[in-house]
């Protein structure tokens, strides 16, 4: 008996990941892809049937193989718990309302409500679509409250026909679970192997910042992006002076960076600063510091390094702009932190630094009185 219950709810399990939770997912590439599901962000407005199709499908794939996790109560739980504890919640509730003494039709209608509420509040933690707006949000629970509600009235007769002697999981069930669990287990050591790697190698985290420089008279100075705020400063007096002492001239405006300032970040994080004065149609290299901050200036010599005895490692912070056509027809610098694992074959269009004016990839660049060390390619 306990066998068939275990092997019921494992079934209950899948056949609701797969049909509710997929479905849901199907029903909202369908939506979107036909332009009824619309967005009030304009990149994602009516992306057409096939973009939306693969990216659903990329999504949902990632949340089975990947699993993301969150922190609850402490501990880190993985997300997709909430829909196996709504499975097995219904299978409960199936085998407590085949106790009941009311009619069969009534049975299947309570399991099917309880099903249809369950699913819909169950998008609020873990969404098998993605949700970028509030309509995308009603769609998805409005098709997860349906199907939810399907499988909940077709769910009651077959868990009351459990037979103690037959297995309730079939071959198609022992095939899903297999495939499953040979994707999870692939990804869980490729992860385990990467994470290995990195902790391996031992480089200090990094904090990038993306500093553009412009030229004028008078030795160098930050100053901010637009409104003039006094207060907000992201490059050091140190970093400054060593500037200076060079012989560089002009205008420091810092146009982003990683992480955050406040609160700081932790002790062992290295200051990684970039002052570029045009983009470069050529992918570059800086190779990352073995220990101390490091500052890297474009200039009309090559790219000069501060301090210029600091020492490097062979991996590197690599610098790529992106065509305009990907970039809504404004080019942006892009950038990828080689932590053990090489670089991207593309960069992802999100890590970007600087965006850049036509006029811009003609800009002069600044020349230092004192020669300094040019980094090599690692």
């Amino acid at each position: 008996m306990i066998r068939t219950r275990l092997f019921g709810g494992l079934r209950t399990v899948l056949e609701y990941v797969a049909f509710v939770m997929g479905g849901t997912a199907v029903l909202v590439m369908f939506a979107r892809g036909l332009g009824i599901l619309w967005s009030f962000n304009p990149e994602f407005v009516h992306p057409g049937f096939r973009a939306a199709f693969v990216t659903g499908c990329m999504y949902y794939y990632a949340l089975l193989v990947y699993v993301p996790r969150v922190l609850m109560w402490g501990f880190v739980v993985p997300q997709i718990l909430s829909w196996v504890f709504v499975a097995a919640l219904l299978y409960v509730s199936a085998l407590l309302l085949a106790k009941t003494s009311s009619g069969t039709l009534i049975q299947r209608l309570v399991l099917a409500l309880i099903s249809l509420c369950c699913s819909g509040r169950v998008i609020l933690f873990l969404s098998p679509a993605l949700i970028h707006d509030i309509g995308s949000i009603y769609f998805t629970l409005f098709f997860a409250g349906l199907l939810g509600g399907i499988y909940g009235f077709f769910l009651f007769p077959r868990v009351r026909s459990e037979s103690v002697k037959a297995s309730p999981m079939l071959v198609g069930h022992w095939i899903i679970a297999g495939i499953w669990i040979l994707l999870f287990s692939a990804n869980w050591g490729r992860t385990a192997y990467q994470l290995m790697k990195i902790s391996s190698i031992k480089d200090p985290p990094l904090q990038i910042y993306f500093v553009k420089w412009r030229p004028a008279e008078g030795e160098v100075r930050e100053e901010p992006i637009g409104k003039p705020v006094p207060t907000v400063r992201y490059l050091t007096g140190l970093e400054i002076e060593e500037l200076r002492a060079a012989g560089l001239t002009g205008i420091l405006q810092t146009c982003g960076h990683t992480g955050h300032e406040y609160p700081p970040p932790p002790p062992e994080t290295r200051r990684f600063i970039i002052v570029m004065a045009r983009p470069s149609r050529e992918t570059i290299d800086l190779p990352k510091p073995a220990f101390l901050d490091i500052l890297y200036l474009q200039t009309d010599q090559g790219w000069k390094v501060f301090p210029p005895s600091a020492q490097t490692v062979t991996r590197s912070v690599r610098l790529t702009v992106s065509s305009s056509e990907s970039d809504l027809n404004i080019p942006r610098t892009h950038y990828s932190d080689d932590i053990g694992l090489g670089h991207p074959g593309e960069i992802p269009l999100i890590d970007t630094t600087c965006s850049w004016l036509p006029d811009e990839f003609q800009a002069p660049l600044p020349s230092l009185s004192n020669q300094l060390r040019t980094p090599t390619s690692p």
